[in-house]
């Protein structure tokens, strides 16, 4: 049986929400169990994997998202949401590991999952 695939949608920024901390659990436990793991940040999403956050020391969001790039967990970023928040289109406000694509990317990764989990309000 070949590996399988768990997909996220994440639409909500860090600190606000428990999705961000909800995706990471996820996503690490999904690892442990052998599972690969493919991430759309959407919407306030991109706000997750931002460089230099440091609002929550308990809770390092961006520091935990490299944690999951860093373990092969692949990160897009919309292209459209990351410009209007003001991002570089190259990816350079991002963590390591993050692209910057559009919804076509996203499509793939929805056709490549077993198993599709959105985070939302």
């Amino acid at each position: 049986m070949g590996e399988k695939t768990l997909g996220f949608l994440l639409m909500t920024g860090p600190y606000t929400f428990e999705n961000s901390m909800t995706f990471y659990k996820l996503a690490k436990a999904a690892i442990e169990k052998g599972y690969e793991v493919k991430v759309f940040l959407f919407v306030d999403g991109v706000n997750n994997a931002k460089l230099n956050q440091d609002p929550s020391p308990e809770e390092p969001i961006n520091e935990l998202f490299q944690e999951l790039a860093d373990a092969g967990v692949v990160f897009q970023a919309c292209g459209l949401c990351t410009a209007a928040r003001g991002f570089d289109q190259t990816g350079k406000d991002f963590i390591p590991g993050v692209e910057v694509s559009g919804l076509t990317e996203f499509a793939e990764i929805v056709g490549e999952c077993d198993r599709l989990i959105t985070l939302s309000v």
